[in-house]
């Protein structure tokens, strides 16, 4: 029990040392990503214990999403202090993300779940934006046509859109096509910014505050709290944001 309750944070220190090994080792980037996610699977693996035993796996998907497409954007900056930023920010989040997730799934916490849950809140915002940037940016160094990497976005988009589910005990079946819906209309948005001449970052961010007012849109459905008073405030924020970042960005 005392192993696992020191269990994250030397995880997220192991994830740590890892990104600062690829940094000072850029060959050693394809060893340190898979090693990071395969230590993260087996982490949530071992902190459910036998209280989930058969849902285990529904809790790794926000953390390892986290992990591979932060470490990925790290990849393609050049910036140092933005890197280091990044590094301490997963490491971070998956400290957070496993120490919350082990009380409430040790000593059925509430308190914890709402923690757990506003995590995979920021975290599904935070993980769009840099799987978007890297996936906006990798053209520049890879001639993929961008087709290529929807196929990528996608399972990513649709798994951060639901894997807040399981925390509420609630199945996906029922709710399976207003998920595919969402996810075909972030993928055509999507696919509709990469003509936009703008920098990879901004192009994720917007992509981000996308999946975002989709994110709400999906919990006030499962609430149903679906409404146009509901929806009022966070449209009226998103609009916002996109037009300052539409009018203050540097167009290419």
């Amino acid at each position: 029990m005392k192993l696992k309750h020191f269990y994250p944070f030397i995880v997220s220190l192991v994830l740590w040392l890892l990104s600062q090994t690829f940094l000072l080792y850029p060959r050693f980037f394809y060893f340190a990503l898979p090693l990071g996610g395969l230590l993260i699977i087996f982490s949530v693996k071992y902190l459910a214990g036998q209280r989930e035993k058969k849902r285990w796996f529904l809790f790794v998907f926000a953390p390892l999403i986290f992990f591979l497409s932060f470490s990925s954007y790290s990849a393609i900056l050049f910036n140092y202090y933005w890197i280091q930023l990044i590094f301490i920010l997963v490491a971070w989040f998956i400290f957070a993300y496993l120490r919350n997730l082990y009380y409430y799934l040790t000593y059925q916490a509430p308190e914890r779940a709402e923690k757990v849950d506003s995590l995979l809140l920021a975290g599904g915002f935070l993980s769009i934006f840099a799987t978007a940037s890297v996936l906006y940016g990798l053209p520049i160094f890879l001639s993929w046509p961008f087709a290529v990497l929807l196929s990528i976005f996608i399972p990513i988009s649709f798994l951060s859109l639901t894997h807040f589910l399981p925390l509420r005990q609630l199945g996906l079946g029922s709710h399976l096509l207003f998920v595919i819906i969402e996810v075909t209309i972030l993928a055509e948005l999507a696919w509709a910014l990469s003509w936009l001449p703008l920098n990879f970052t901004i192009l994720g961010f917007i992509l981000a505050i996308f999946y975002y007012f989709a994110l709400i849109v999906f919990r006030l459905y499962i609430n149903n709290e679906l409404g146009r008073r509901n929806l009022r405030l966070p449209l009226i924020l998103s609009s916002l944001i996109l037009l300052i970042l539409l009018l203050t960005a540097r167009w290419l």
